[in-house]
């Protein structure tokens, strides 16, 4: 039978719903079977679907976006500016809902792997099958041990028997489980053009070792942050070994222009240069929220600019996700003047639907004259994720890149440096980045110019964190970037840049100066930069989860 075991603690609590209901597969039914190669191929498609669900990264994702400093919320937008105030807490719905989704598909991952052996069917298919599962385990914990630090720890799927108040296991440990989660799918996954068509998107070898990739980076990273700067050197030269792998493999490369990578009609083709991603798709058989549609429009598009967002029966945006001024300054002057991925990525000028014969420029941008009829916004917008074909609000096309090409590189410039300082290696690894950028839609610019060697090994790391921080904008990189990576104060970015940097930046918004056609006043959305708190290094543990399991402690200051 299979049960849903909703723990007694949540009845006599008085509780609505609990989000520790756990999925109990103890025998085989119509309902849960694995009879043939067809209920295989079911299951994984349905274990993949977690993550374009609304309790997946449809919405989860704006939970750790607007965590960091580089994008905000519109004050007020809904659920979503609590994570852009910094305020949230245990019962932050969406915080909950994606800590269960990766919690249900370690369950669904660990049911498979324990299931699949005795089933009639091709045997080198069930062997890739639990490579897959591996990987969707590794992929989950790996989110989980960033965002929320140790974590119970479940390798078996969940029965009537098992113990389900297990405690914290280690953020050392989690991290074991997932390399070798992530080692066990590098033996079974095939390669990225070994992929039957009809599994198009799903992991392949060069998915986990990119992702391995970053894992060990990132532990690296942990060790050297918290005085175990001898016992990382192991992790930085597994990094930087596993990019290699993908980098020679000779199964990816860069798209020659950055635009394609975001043109949701050239979206197959970006998998040349995207490794691992998120996919949605137009939904017409369910609509809104409810879908499998992509909903980035809706949030990061202006509310007048019409056929971009599927929003109304103009298509628009809705206008409640934007780009925080001093970002957009900082991107776009000194090494990134007129670098080509800034004008793909943020929106600075769009027509006006309430008004067409005005066009709307938005911070930095000024004016074609101080006299011309142009309306002045702010802050400028998110402008990667545009479907004007989409279905409705919440019902686009536009994928979510997990891990690209172009990161594999900087992961082994950065290993590299982080092993030996910035090397000839680190700089052409960089510079790859710098060569595509320079690349215009098939028009040579001159910027932004290669790195030049010369630099001291932090110089080298702030580098990094710069380019990484243009290159992969709008793409949930950033947060885990700032916790991850040491500042040049020797503690995390994060702490760096709430700390010690974004206090230097005049508060408020800009205001335009019509005489002079200039932005004057602050540069920050004040709401969302707020006193460097040690707390948000880490995600409240889920009530629901803390009232399920007494083992489980929260966070320190939640």
């Amino acid at each position: 039978m299979r049960f849903k075991i909703i723990l007694f603690a949540c009845i006599l609590s008085g509780m609505a719903a609990c989000s520790i209901e756990q999925e109990i597969f103890d025998t085989l039914t119509t309902e849960n079977s694995l009879k043939n190669q067809g209920n295989i191929t079911t299951f994984v498609n349905g274990a993949y679907a977690r993550f374009s669900g609304f309790n997946g990264f449809k919405t989860g994702y704006y939970t750790y976006w607007f965590a960091a400093d580089d994008l905000n919320t519109r004050p007020g937008a809904a659920s979503a500016s609590r994570y852009s105030s910094k305020t949230q807490d245990a019962f932050s719905t969406e915080v909950s809902n994606f800590w269960s989704t990766l919690y249900q598909t370690i369950n669904a991952s660990n049911y498979l792997i324990d299931n699949i052996d005795p089933v009639t069917a091709d045997a080198a298919y069930k062997n890739r099958v639990k490579g897959e599962m591996y990987f969707l385990r590794a992929f989950s914990y790996f989110y989980l041990v960033r965002m929320w630090g140790g974590v119970p720890l479940k390798t078996k799927p969940t029965s009537l028997d098992d113990d389900l108040k297990l405690p914290r296991s280690s953020i050392d440990q989690v991290y074991a489980q997932i390399f070798a989660d992530f080692e066990e799918a590098n033996k079974r996954l095939l390669r990225r053009t070994s992929l039957p068509a009809a599994e198009f998107g799903h992991a392949t070898k060069g998915a986990a070792q990119a992702l391995l990739s970053k894992a060990y980076l990132t532990y690296g990273n942990y060790l050297d942050l918290n005085g175990k700067g001898s016992e990382s050197v192991k992790y930085y030269q597994l990094a930087e070994n596993y990019a290699d792998s993908v980098i020679t493999s000779g199964q990816y490369s860069l798209i020659p222009s950055y635009k394609d990578l975001w043109d949701v009609d050239k979206e197959a083709a970006s998998y040349q240069e995207v490794i691992f991603g998120i996919q949605f798709t137009r939904d017409a058989q369910v609509a809104n929220a409810s879908g499998v549609g992509s909903e980035h429009g809706l949030f990061n598009l202006p509310s007048n600019m019409a056929n971009v967002g599927g929003n109304g029966t103009l298509k628009t945006g809705g206008g409640n996700f934007r780009v925080q001024p001093w970002w957009a300054e900082k991107y776009s002057t000194g090494d990134f003047l007129n670098d080509y991925r800034f004008d793909v990525s943020i929106l600075t000028s769009s027509n006006n639907t309430s008004n067409p014969s005005r066009t709307v420029v938005c911070f930095p941008k000024v004016k074609a004259s101080p006299t011309s009829n142009e309306l002045t916004e702010t802050q400028p917008y998110l402008f990667k994720y545009v479907d004007g074909k989409a279905l409705d609000a919440r019902n686009a096309e536009n994928d979510m890149a997990i891990i690209r090409l172009s990161e594999v590189f900087l992961i082994k410039a950065e290993a590299e440096n982080e092993l030996n300082g910035p090397t000839p290696t680190a700089y052409a690894e960089f510079n790859k980045l710098r060569a595509r950028a320079r690349n215009a839609n098939g028009v040579q610019r001159t910027t932004p110019a290669n790195l030049t060697t010369g630099l001291t090994k932090d110089e080298f790391r702030q580098k990094i964190v710069d380019e990484r921080a243009l290159e992969f904008v709008g793409e949930g990189q950033r947060w885990f970037d700032l916790v991850r990576m040491k500042g040049p104060n020797g503690k995390s970015m994060y702490e760096y840049q709430f700390g010690t940097f974004l206090p230097t930046l005049k508060a408020g918004l800009p205001t335009f100066t019509t005489a002079t056609n200039t932005w004057a006043g602050g540069r920050t959305e004040n709401t969302s930069i707020v006193p460097y708190n040690a707390k948000l290094l880490l995600w409240p543990i889920p009530f629901s989860e803390l009232a399920a399991n007494p083992n489980v402690t929260q966070n320190p200051g939640y």
